[in-house]
């Protein structure tokens, strides 16, 4: 009897609770999410301050209006503009003496809601660091961009963007003094600078800015071995292919008539109009228009 009675209650205490309704999710909140993970690091006399930011509520919601970021000390807040790539930020700040130098971020919608702050992020910087300007030269070649600068005995750190700004995070870091970017498109702009590392992680100033727009200005190699045959009383002429990976196709000449304007894919050429003494030339030409030097038939 006394089962039965334990079963009554629980079920009338289940069944009860099952007549009330309750929000399937929690309450939405307004306060934007807290920064978290701030790195610093030291150029010359500056601190380099960088977070990834994503703009969400502190519930997770995608925050969709604007905000900006406070920036505090120990002692007070302090006005620096903040830039961005993307959802990576950075201010930049300078020091004068070797002690510690603490931050923290609040972010603030245009709304005027607020998120917590973050925690304090610190660093010791050191007068101590590569005193030098560093200088470099940047040239298009035919694979990419290239930058060459003296030798020694630092770390070379490589920023690259496409504005003349200075990045938190470098995009190569080497021992070398040449570096050939490949990772550049025809028609856009790249920017770059460098700054040497000791090895306590502590860079030099910035060199000088400089960019470049990537064009292909370089012929592509020329075909080689042509050669006229004959096939019952038709001429055909054949080469062998440019070993130019970008080779788009191949424009035909004789005695410097053009014979086609489109340039041409395969290898083999049937000839309209032939007659002994007449000159064939064979010309490369790329995905950027620019035409190979000739091979010649006589």
């Amino acid at each position: 009897m006394k089962k039965a009675f334990n079963f009554l209650v629980f079920f009338s205490i289940l069944t009860a609770g099952c007549g009330v309704k309750g929000g399937p999710y929690p309450p939405f909140t307004t306060s934007p999410e807290t920064v978290k993970n701030v790195l610093i690091k030291q150029q010359d006399q500056d601190l380099i301050i960088y977070w990834n930011y994503i703009p969400r509520y502190a519930d997770g919601r995608e925050m969709k209006e604007n905000f900006r970021f406070e920036i505090f000390t120990f002692e007070h807040r302090i006005i620096k503009t903040v830039k961005n790539s993307g959802n990576l930020y950075w201010f930049r700040y300078k020091f004068s003496q070797e002690k510690e130098y603490c931050f923290r971020i609040r972010v603030i919608t245009e709304k005027n809601n607020k998120s917590r702050f973050s925690r304090y992020f610190c660093y010791i910087p050191t007068l101590n660091y590569p005193n030098i300007k560093p200088v470099f030269d940047i040239k298009v070649v035919i694979d990419g961009i290239k930058l060459i600068w003296e030798n020694n005995n630092f770390k070379t750190n490589i920023y690259k963007g496409k504005e003349r700004v200075l990045y938190p995070i470098p995009f190569k870091s080497l021992s070398d003094n040449k570096f050939l970017d490949k990772n550049v498109s025809v028609g856009n702009r790249y920017c770059y600078y460098i700054t040497f590392e000791d090895n306590n992680g502590v860079e030099s100033l910035p060199s000088d800015i400089k960019c470049k727009i990537f064009e292909d200005i370089f012929p592509p190699e020329p075909p080689t071995n042509p050669k006229l045959i004959e096939r019952k009383g038709e001429f055909y002429l054949i080469w062998t292919e440019s070993s130019s990976k970008d080779t788009a196709g191949y424009i035909i000449e004789i005695d410097r008539k053009v014979l086609n304007k489109i340039p041409i894919k395969t290898y083999i050429f049937k000839i309209p109009e032939y007659k002994k003494g007449s000159v064939i030339k064979i010309y490369a030409v790329d995905k950027a228009g620019n035409k190979s030097k000739p091979a010649i038939l006589k």
